[in-house]
């Protein structure tokens, strides 16, 4: 009897203790659940602002627009290009300027002499819009001119190559002119003659 008393208190303490092992390894593994699950959490955000916040900030980047001529063949060069989007910071900051022959000759264009001392501007609109102005003191003679436009601002840099075609004088386009009414000359006007009145004799 009392042996079989000693083995029932020794699976009662075996039992015990093995309940007590499994609620501790069950109370650290729900301890390290919610960890596990921040960990995910913070590394999912992290790939979401990776993915969508740099496309963001970079879709309202400074660009350079298109270029319009304004100047014909054997003129000096005037032309304006657009700035599509450009905020004050940038504008302030911003230093546009032509690229050097030697960056003409290792992008593959020709450096035309022309374009030595351009002259070129930010200007701003009536509108508020800004755009970059293009003159040159010398005459350009041949009909196509490579350019390669660098502009520098304070967070950012950007190099734009643009191809622009002038035409000759003769066939830049005209406002049309508009015809005048014909003028109607005025005929002088006869008056009638006056017919002296014939007295009539008394029967």
């Amino acid at each position: 009897m009392l042996w079989s008393f000693f083995r029932l208190e020794c699976r009662g303490i075996c039992t015990h203790n093995a309940r007590l092992l499994w609620c501790a390894r069950t109370s650290e593994a729900t301890k390290l659940i919610p960890k596990s699950h921040g960990w995910r959490k913070t590394a999912v955000a992290s790939l979401v602002i990776a993915l969508f916040g740099l496309p963001a900030s970079s879709a309202y980047a400074l660009a350079l627009g298109r270029i319009t001529v304004q100047s014909a063949l054997g003129e000096p060069l005037r032309a304006e290009i657009d700035i599509p989007e450009i905020n004050a910071e940038e504008a302030a900051s911003l230093k546009p300027s032509l690229a050097r022959p030697e960056v003409f000759r290792s992008s593959g264009l020709e450096f035309n002499q022309a374009l030595t001392g351009l002259q070129i501007t930010l200007q701003r609109r009536a509108d508020g819009r800004s755009y970059i102005r293009l003159v040159t003191d010398r005459a350009v003679s041949e009909p196509f001119v490579d350019l390669i436009v660098e502009a520098n601002w304070s967070s950012g840099r950007i190099v734009r190559d643009y191809t622009v075609l002038l035409d000759p004088p003769a066939l830049r386009a005209r406002a049309p002119v508009q015809a005048s009414a014909p003028q109607v000359a005025a005929s002088p006007v006869t008056p009638p003659a006056r017919v002296a009145a014939t007295p009539v004799p008394a029967p």
